[in-house]
């Protein structure tokens, strides 16, 4: 039994090399992209997708039954679900195998399998061809950092685009967001892509009633916040798109104070009531932001001085947690509410600065105290070199 298997694991093989030599005579080219590719890894070869004959060293091995050379891309979808649909190969990767269900359901599927749309994308648009790496690799094509570039392949492509009649400047108001922000500058892979938003396989963009749920997922404090605020009923009573009124649909903008003068007169510029609630929330969070800034600065140049402001430092960062908290709680839109976080801040704030002042005035008393000391130790050296000077001149003749 052992030499009829080590035999058929010589022939699985050699006909594993045929097949490798045979197909690297015309297809170099492919191979170089193949070589560090995650089916490689894997240990597949050209026979697992496309068949063929192993042992034929011309173009007659692909003249075989079994040869694949899908020439659709709803054939080139059903060929990847092949393996990626069943659960024994995957199992040992980790990988889902209803990733063909899910495409089905997205609007790339729906067009493809519904409407026989062969321009839309399908894996290999995606995922890459030969060249297809695994998604924690940063050169692969689904990379968080290389997504929007995948996604604005087609979507940035306006003739493609304009027969589907969407936007074809939705990557650019991407990378103005603050989303991407996040993952370019900040290098935060975690921050959303396109993906994040509209799902990978089952690519489906939310509706406006859906919008808030998708936000929500991320941003579930704040999901909570606003479903108490009066925003909540302008948007069951659909007058009110949720968060993309006032954040934005792909170019996402943070909240801030800026953020409400921008947006609050799109809808209330006639509205003086509306306007000063608007400017009092932004005035307590301006406040906030303000003296926590002071603190910080003031800290800062304590440290830099020398002085042990570690104590002063953790009084910080309860303040920041304050400020941050405004960024949350303003979705609200309840002046009341804010108030006592606000009043916490500066109760911080004012502790923290106390506590350096205190600092400057031992460290300045330490100065005064020393003073003395220099000038017993300067006294004694003149003393010193004076006796020294008195013995040298007795010595003499």
């Amino acid at each position: 039994m052992i030499k009829v298997a080590l035999a058929l694991l010589v022939a699985t093989a050699t006909a594993t090399s045929a097949a490798d030599i045979s197909c690297l005579k015309c297809h170099e080219k492919e191979n170089a992209l193949y070589a560090p590719s995650a089916h490689a890894q894997a240990g597949l070869t050209c026979l697992d997708c496309h068949g063929g004959d192993p042992k034929a060293t011309d173009v007659t091995a692909h003249a075989t039954d079994n040869f694949k050379r899908p020439d659709n891309k709803k054939a080139i979808a059903e060929l990847c679900a092949s393996c990626h649909g069943d659960v024994r190969r995957m199992n040992p990767y980790g990988l889902p195998t209803d990733q063909l269900d899910r495409y089905k359901t997205s609007k790339h599927g729906e067009q493809l399998f519904a409407q026989n749309d062969q321009k839309v994308a399908v894996c290999i648009d995606c995922h890459g061809v030969h060249d297809i790496l695994k998604v924690k690799s940063p050169q692969a094509h689904v990379y968080p950092t290389n997504i929007p570039q995948t996604c604005g392949r087609c979507h940035g492509d306006v003739k493609l685009m304009q027969e589907y009649k969407l936007p074809t400047d939705i990557i650019t108001q991407y990378k103005s967001s603050y989303h991407a922000y996040m993952v370019f500058e900040k290098g935060d892979l975690s921050a959303p892509t396109c993906v994040t938003c509209h799902g990978s396989h089952g690519a489906t963009p939310p509706g406006t009633a859906q919008v808030g749920q998708v936000c929500g997922k991320c941003h579930v404090r704040q999901r909570e916040l606003f479903e108490k605020s009066p925003h909540a009923e302008a948007a069951a009573a659909g007058l009110f798109n949720e968060c993309v009124s006032c954040h934005g649909n792909h170019g996402i903008q943070k909240a801030s104070v800026e953020l409400f003068a921008k947006t609050c007169v799109q809808c209330h510029a006639k509205d003086p009531k509306q306007l000063q609630l608007r400017d009092d929330i932004a005035g307590l969070i301006r406040r906030a932001q303000d003296g926590c800034s002071n603190a910080v600065t003031v800290v800062h140049d304590a440290t830099v001085r020398g002085l042990a402001t570690d104590d002063e430092e953790l009084l910080l960062q309860e303040a920041k947690t304050q400020v941050t908290q405004l960024e949350a709680m303003q979705h609200l839109l309840a002046v009341d509410q804010l108030q006592p976080v606000v009043k916490r801040s500066d109760e911080i704030v004012k502790l923290t600065l106390a506590d350096v002042a205190d600092l400057e005035r031992i460290e300045r008393w330490k100065r005064h105290a020393l003073t003395p000391i220099w000038a017993f130790l300067a006294l004694m050296a003149i003393i010193f070199w004076a006796k020294r000077r008195q013995l040298e001149q007795g010595r003499k003749p």
